[in-house]
């Protein structure tokens, strides 16, 4: 018997990520890929398997424990055969790395050698707070700069008086402000309201934030504070588009059950999204403020929201561009299956190029969604409404389906913003055309 690791495998860009469930328990006998334990990062919850069979000897986490790559969760002892199945695929896998290396001739006597002098990464200090005043400080103002520093998001333990005893001014609020944008700190430093005391007013009721609103309000946060974003409304005629899907569904309910697909009016809407896409790339990219550059993505994963108990997540469909459509309603079934059991693994959230979040089973004319960085684009859907329509001679009833397409003013200006979502109504109002 041998004693080895098992250590966090490589989760992507994530790091000191919370452990909210620990499977394992001294003792316990598992095989290979087995839950070890559960974490939950940008809005998912991912199981950690087991590379390894054999006893659990120890475990060195607990919830709540903050993890990140490589660190440790459990000793666990293994059987002689794996251990040395193991040291033979090292073996070789070191033979190969010997081969493919050519060796370096010696430039001299190992005690003439210098050692390398390990380089550290200077930390710049942490800058204090901009016009910050000491902690503990009295700080006076009138109920009108209050309420004007409460409009801005300005905490009044953050502004340094200037009037007489200390006394905080609207001047002094707008200076902070000021600053704050000046060192371009607003999107590092999000500030939050100073509330009152409700219960003079009433009773109240404390409830707290999901895991997953706690996790997704500073990121929505950010957005709203460093995208200069637009939103651009459109009405797409769907009248043929929704004819032809409840002829679809007529048919999938004459096919076996285990064969049956539900197809909603979405996949219809990630099919036109894609060729969209294709049309306008400048939507399906990233600015990268670095180098002043966009950098435009070949492929087309969409992340559709998905409304579940704890909160919206977003998984990603992956290569929507190269699916058909009961292929997508297929795999957006089972993506919405294993965000709402909270069973997303990393893979499943991350890689969006483009997001779509619709709310057309709830209801709602239009709305203003939040684009999700780095992307440059997201589009609103909304619930379709019969509308009376002129067609040349008379008003006719027509599905009209409401979208709201929120992009990153910085990148994408207005012109090309109504290009992208007229021509994507009239991708819409014409179904040939999508399936071209």
């Amino acid at each position: 018997m041998a004693t080895k690791q098992i250590l966090v495998p490589d989760i992507g860009d994530f790091s000191d990520v919370a452990i909210i469930d620990v499977y394992i328990s001294e003792g316990d006998v598992i095989e290979v890929d087995d839950p070890v334990i559960a974490l939950e990062s940008a809005k998912a919850v991912t199981d950690i398997p087991s590379p390894y069979a054999g006893t659990i000897k120890k475990v060195h986490v607990k919830e709540g424990d903050l993890v990140s790559k490589d660190s440790l969760l459990a000793d666990i002892e293994v059987e002689e055969a794996e251990q040395k199945q193991e040291e033979t695929d090292k073996k070789v896998e070191t033979q190969h790395e010997e081969i493919v290396e050519q060796p370096q001739e010696e430039t001299g006597r190992e005690e003439d050698k210098e050692p390398q002098k390990e380089e550290k990464e200077e930390v710049p200090p942490k800058k204090a707070p901009v016009n910050a005043q000491q902690p503990g400080a009295v700080y006076h103002a009138t109920p009108s700069v209050r309420q004007y520093a409460r409009e801005l998001g300005v905490e009044l333990s953050s502004v340094e008086g200037s009037g007489p005893h200390g006394r905080i001014t609207r001047e002094d609020v707008q200076q902070l402000v000021k600053s704050v944008l000046k060192s371009g700190s607003v999107a590092s430093t999000p500030v939050s309201f100073e509330l009152e005391d409700f219960s003079v007013y009433g009773e109240i009721e404390r409830k707290p934030l999901t895991r997953i609103q706690k996790i997704s309000g500073p990121h929505l946060q950010r957005s709203w504070q460093t995208i200069p974003l637009v939103t651009q409304f459109d009405e797409a005629d769907v009248t043929d588009l929704e004819t032809f899907r409840h002829t679809l569904k007529e048919e999938m309910a004459r096919v076996p059950k285990e064969q049956q697909v539900k197809i909603s009016i979405l996949p219809f809407i990630v099919k036109a999204v894609t060729a969209a896409l294709d049309a306008y790339p400048e939507l399906n990219s990233s600015y990268d403020g670095a180098s002043g550059e966009l950098i435009i993505k070949k492929y087309r994963h969409i992340g559709i929201a998905v409304d579940t108990p704890d909160g919206l997540m977003v998984p990603v469909l992956r290569d929507a561009d190269k699916k058909g459509v009961k292929e997508i309603a297929a795999e957006l079934s089972l993506l919405g299956e294993k965000a709402r059991n909270g069973k997303l693994g990393t893979k499943d959230i991350s890689g969006a190029s483009f997001s779509i979040s619709s709310l057309g089973g709830i209801g709602g004319t239009m709305f203003t969604p939040i684009i999700n960085p780095p992307e440059a684009a997201i589009l609103g859907v909304s619930k379709i409404t019969k509308k009376p329509m002129w067609n040349g001679k008379e008003f006719v009833p027509r599905d009209m389906l409401p979208l709201s397409l929120s992009y990153d003013h910085r990148v994408i200006d207005g012109a090309l913003g109504a290009r992208f979502v007229t021509y994507l109504s009239s991708l819409l109002g014409d179904i040939k055309r999508i399936l071209l």
